[in-house]
């Protein structure tokens, strides 16, 4: 990838081609920067860098000035920088994540292609000490030179310790430039102004200021417009405000979905924030912001990455995933224009939160008869609902699947079929069918009890037996009959004996039944049996979830999904079905067998 290959923006390959002929002309060295024709193969060829960040730079003359810079360094060392090894990005300083930085790295640096590279400015390698002295440290394994147009250039170690101490002052002039102009808005906002940049979509920024005899901006007033409101103040038909209105109307009055407003404006024509069509996401980005109501607040929250992604390359860019608040002290308040009232935003906003639990596209519920029911083979984990595209069918998948950065990722990539819930609603309605089975698994769970409660009492005497055995030890030490290490021997034994059966007892406590929980049962027996006295065969997808949940159905596919267990949580333990699937999901019902 060359700059020619990779036109970017703001420079068009003709302009950077226009500027690279300036420069050569006012250096005087024609023949040595910007060669078109040479011959790429031989690593005898030098590549020169610069870089810019900000928009507005790009429109300034700073980019003549570095082409000019490389070339008078070019013509200082004697050696010819090709045309194609002519580097510009259009990106920040705080990474090595560039286009042009990229190809130099690997396809320069790695393969040993040229003898060095020029740097304009030590600013256009990196602001940042880590990804600079990475990069340093590469070059010097490969043998290639770096020359700096504002910094020593050696690899001393003199050289190298002022080339960081410079970039830890350029690191700490932009974090001095972000705190200003940070402390410059807030400065606004408490004058009664709004800060200093672009209004969020619905608004216009608007200003009052003058030029002063010294050529200087004055800003005397600044604050936000409703975008084109008409002479009432309201928003006119199709503007950006009348749409964001219309949005939470949408949505919090109507109970549309942000799907359906995404595709609704997109169907009438308006274009979303950047420009570009409206999505899901940019809908609901748009909704979340409170402003809408005049109330907003600078400096209120902050992104920083995320702690549980892998790091990865260090010089490479670390996105900000997270928004996180900031204490609340830091952030000051100021009003704009109201475009909807408190009371809808909220009512919007739950709304969107509530559709988004396990609800499709047109906010209709994905009626999921087994949703939190139904276990990843691999992983254990419960697995999540999704929606087949251009389907109203649906199936299961493992929620660790996407997780790919988080030490809980799974890699199962098979899914559950919907037909799945049918199977399993046709156990239970076999289940429902025979009174006997709730009779019998009480019967069994009341006699396990009963067990637990025998193995208890065991245990319990076991410990009574024992203590009375360390009485006696005691006893005999102060009698003579045992001296001291005998006695705490004996002592020692007896007491490990105790704590296991005490820890025996707690394993058994938390396995024995209560009797809240049989009376549940017994009121449970009678609710099943009045139900499958009725007909089960048109009870409701309410009244199928309701017998679920009070089963505590619990649903463990095998890793070839041919096969399934079925499981009761209420204290039951020998209430498992076992279903094998044929490749055409066809069920074949089994015998009730125990676990």
């Amino acid at each position: 990838m060359t700059v020619q290959e990779n036109a970017i923006e703001f420079i068009t390959k003709e302009k950077l081609d226009e500027y690279i002929a300036q420069a050569v002309k006012a250096a005087h060295y024609e023949n040595g920067f910007g060669i078109s024709g040479c011959d790429l193969l031989k690593p005898i060829w030098w590549a020169g860098y610069c870089r810019q960040s900000l928009d507005q730079q790009a429109q300034n003359n700073r980019l003549p000035e570095y082409l000019l810079t490389l070339a008078r360094m070019a013509k200082d060392q004697g050696v010819v920088v090709p045309r194609e090894y002519v580097f510009y990005d259009h990106v920040t300083g705080e990474h090595l994540d560039r286009p042009g930085m990229q190809f130099i790295r690997h396809e320069l640096v790695n393969k040993q292609k040229v003898m060095g590279i020029f740097f304009a400015d030590l600013r256009c390698l990196s602001r940042e000490p880590a990804p600079q002295q990475v990069f340093e440290r590469e070059c010097e394994i490969r043998g290639i030179r770096l020359v700096f147009g504002d910094a020593p250039s050696g690899m001393d170690i003199g050289s190298q310790f002022a080339r960081s101490a410079i970039t830890f002052s350029n690191k700490l002039t932009r974090m001095a430039t972000h705190g200003n102009a940070r402390a410059g808005n807030i400065g606004r906002v408490l004058k009664g102004w709004v800060p200093s940049h672009r209004a969020p979509y619905g608004y216009v920024y608007k200003r009052d200021a003058e030029i002063t005899h010294d050529g200087r901006i004055q800003v005397k007033r600044a604050w936000w417009e409703i975008d084109k409101a008409g002479e009432d103040g309201m928003p006119l038909p199709g503007t950006p405000a009348d749409v964001i209105v219309k949005m939470f109307n949408w949505i919090g009055n109507e109970g549309r979905t942000v799907y359906w407003v995404a595709k609704t404006l997109n169907e009438i024509g308006i274009r979303g924030p950047s420009g570009g069509r409206w999505a899901q996401d940019s809908v609901r980005y748009v909704m979340l912001n409170h402003c809408y109501t005049g109330k907003h607040k600078y400096n209120a929250t902050t992104r920083v990455p995320n702690p549980r992604r892998p790091l990865g390359d260090i010089t490479g860019a670390i996105k900000r995933t997270l928004r996180i608040a900031k204490p609340a002290g830091e952030s000051v308040e100021f009003s704009v224009p109201v475009l909807v009232s408190e009371e809808l935003w909220q009512k919007a906003n739950r709304a969107t939160r509530e559709r988004g639990r396990g609800r499709g596209k047109e906010g209709k519920s994905i009626t999921a008869l087994l949703r939190n029911r139904v276990f990843c083979p691999r992983c254990s984990k419960p697995m999540t609902v999704k929606h087949r595209s251009g389907s109203d069918k649906y199936y299961y998948l493992c929620s660790r699947l996407y997780h790919a950065h988080e030490a809980e990722h799974c890699a199962y990539r098979r899914f559950v079929p919907d037909t799945w819930d049918e199977a399993v609603w046709d156990c239970i309605y076999a289940i429902l069918k025979d009174d006997s089975w709730i009779s019998e698994r009480l019967s069994l769970a009341q006699k396990q009890n009963q067990d637990i409660d025998k193995l208890v009492r065991l245990e319990q005497q076991k410990i009574t037996l024992y203590q009375n055995k360390i009485v006696k030890i005691r006893e005999g030490f102060e009698g003579g009959l045992y001296n001291l290490d005998e006695a705490k021997v004996k002592v020692n034994d007896y007491q490990e004996v105790i704590i296991k059966a005490e820890q025996e007892i707690k394993r058994l406590t938390g396995l024995m039944s209560d009797h809240k929980l049989t009376v549940k049962i017994e009121d449970l027996k009678k609710e099943l049996r009045k139900l499958a006295q009725e007909n089960l065969d048109k009870v409701t997808f309410a009244e199928k979830r309701d017998i679920i949940n009070k089963l505590g159905i619990k649903v463990y596919p095998s890793e070839d999904l041919k096969t399934m267990r079925i499981r009761c949580s209420l204290n039951f333990t020998t209430d498992v079905y076992s279903h094998p699937l044929n490749r055409c999901g066809i069920i074949q019902f089994a015998s009730l067998c125990s676990q």
